[in-house]
């Protein structure tokens, strides 16, 4: 494969290390050289959807970079889905900050509540390129701070688009996934099929091109601030030719069903088109559940292959001597979990947790074994992160932590705003899990327990598929209450 010399190299440092000694090594914000930063993210990508922790799935450009870096594993999103999963990350606030909830939100230019990661990065005199998915929400927007920007679908104002230079192999891939639905997320999308198509008329194939043609072209001297973005393993399920033919069918093992009559799910019922999903899984083969699952995997694969592409021509042209990576999701994908449910929308674990990989030689060699770090972590922290290691000054209202310090949370938060009048809130530790549902307030610090609906209480390391609710039980009350506590503190906090 054309980037199996990348991974060698990146796992060079490692394997020639063991023989002398390390010297005592400065923080990464101290160096007069400002890091690269390769900052990575896909769509809807399941925590446990990585080689080194399931190993039906392939995906070994990801695990190279955890051998190298440090995964860290407890990893929570904001809010399960795109778009203020995505506002979340890039400001560096929470939903309850940026004011954005739901997919149908957004934020006008003139109106931002605070700083883009790519602002930050160009007004610190780096070079800013961006790819692919941001999904900004219902307004026009401009780059946001990105000098270079290619996206696949939503324009930006002094962006390029796939449509713009390519409208042939555009509409070749929109006429392909037209009978999986809006969003590619109907039971066609899901089940999916083998793609037709050449790798460069899907979008991600597409803007994966742009990224490596950017980079083999480029000459400036600045750092770097690389965003590139997939939208895939998001259904629809159609990978290119190739990869499905890495999976054997009928070795994979799929979603175990609960012994359930009914959908149970307090804080998410009634939403995101239960109805189309549990008529048509309930009676679905074991073929198709297979093939459902094998084609997610295989979209995983093929983001993996494309990304390791990337890395390879990164490296040749000298960008990872000195670099920071961060790789991620915007959120994960149930899968069928719980009683038929797919996609996101709701405070699950396969839903809310997400892969979350640094690497780099710009991290301290002890973040550079290969290790796991299972401290709560939410994705507000990666902002932070990357702009000590770059020793750039970020704003003071950022609520995330810097991850190259000593863990700083007691637990994790996320929130989802589905279901009409009600707001539902996470928190989650290794251990257990806490959901509130509260009457919908306008403000953050306006939420009260008198606010207070239902709620869902999960042992997570005895029950890790969320099945048993011991909400109000007499067993957990001590913890229940300071979960609770501290949803209500985070909360006022914003």
């Amino acid at each position: 494969m054309p980037y199996l010399r990348f991974l060698s190299l990146l796992l060079l440092p490692l394997l020639c290390t063991c023989d002398r000694a390390q010297p005592a090594e400065p923080p990464a914000s101290t160096s007069p050289n400002r890091p690269n930063v390769i900052f990575i993210m896909d769509d809807q990508h399941r925590y446990d959807a990585l080689g080194k922790i399931n190993a039906q799935v392939q995906t070994p450009t990801l695990d190279a970079l955890w051998e190298a870096g440090t995964l860290y594993a407890q990893a929570v999103c904001q809010a399960p889905m795109c778009v203020p999963s995505r506002n979340s990350i890039m400001f560096g606030m929470y939903p309850s900050q940026t004011g954005v909830f739901r997919n149908s939100g957004g934020v006008r230019d003139g109106e931002l509540p605070g700083k883009t990661m790519a602002q930050y990065f160009q007004e610190a005199g780096y070079e800013t390129a961006g790819f692919g998915k941001t999904h900004w929400g219902k307004y026009r927007t401009n780059t946001r701070g990105f000098a270079t920007r290619y996206t696949s679908e939503i324009p930006e104002e002094g962006g390029i688009t796939m449509a713009q230079v390519d409208s042939a192999a555009k509409a070749r891939y929109d006429a392909e996934i037209a009978p999986m639905g809006p969003g590619e997320e109907n039971n066609i999308g899901y089940l999916g099929f083998t793609s037709k198509l050449p790798e460069t008329d899907h979008r991600d194939g597409w803007i994966n091109e742009r990224a490596i043609d950017y980079i083999e072209a480029r000459e400036d001297e600045r750092p770097l601030f690389l965003y590139l973005s997939y939208m895939k393993p998001h259904a629809g399920h159609n990978p290119p030719a190739g990869y499905e033919d890495r999976y054997e069918t009928d070795s994979i093992t799929y979603a175990v069903q609960p012994p359930w009559s009914a959908d149970y799910s307090p804080h998410s019922s009634g939403v995101n088109r239960r109805e189309l999903y549990e008529g048509f899984w309930k009676n679905a083969t074991a073929e198709d559940w297979r093939l459902m699952t094998m084609r997610y995997y295989a979209n995983v694969t093929w983001i993996d292959d494309m990304l390791g592409r990337t890395l390879a021509a990164l490296d040749k042209k000298g960008l990872l001597k000195n670099a920071l990576i961060v790789y991620t999701a915007d959120h994960g994908e149930m899968l069928g979990e719980r009683y038929y449910r797919f996609n996101k929308y709701c405070l699950y674990d396969a839903s809310v947790r997400v892969p979350l990989i640094l690497a780099g030689s710009a991290l301290p060699e002890r973040l550079r074994q290969g290790g796991r770090d299972d401290r709560p972590v939410d994705l507000v922290d990666i902002l932070p992160t990357v702009l000590n290691v770059a020793a750039i000054t970020p704003g003071a209202d950022l609520p995330g932590k810097d991850l190259l310090a000593a863990p700083a949370r007691a637990g994790s938060f996320s929130a989802l705003h589905e279901r009409a009048g009600e707001a539902a809130f996470m928190w989650r530790t290794k251990k257990d899990k806490l959901i509130l549902v509260f009457n919908r307030q306008a403000k953050a610090a306006d939420y009260s327990e008198a606010d207070l609906i239902t709620g869902e209480f999960y042992d997570l390391e005895a029950d890790p598929r969320e099945w048993e609710d011991l909400y109000g039980t007499d067993g957990i009350a001590e913890a229940q209450k300071i979960y609770q506590d501290s949803i209500l503190a985070r909360l006022a906090a914003m």
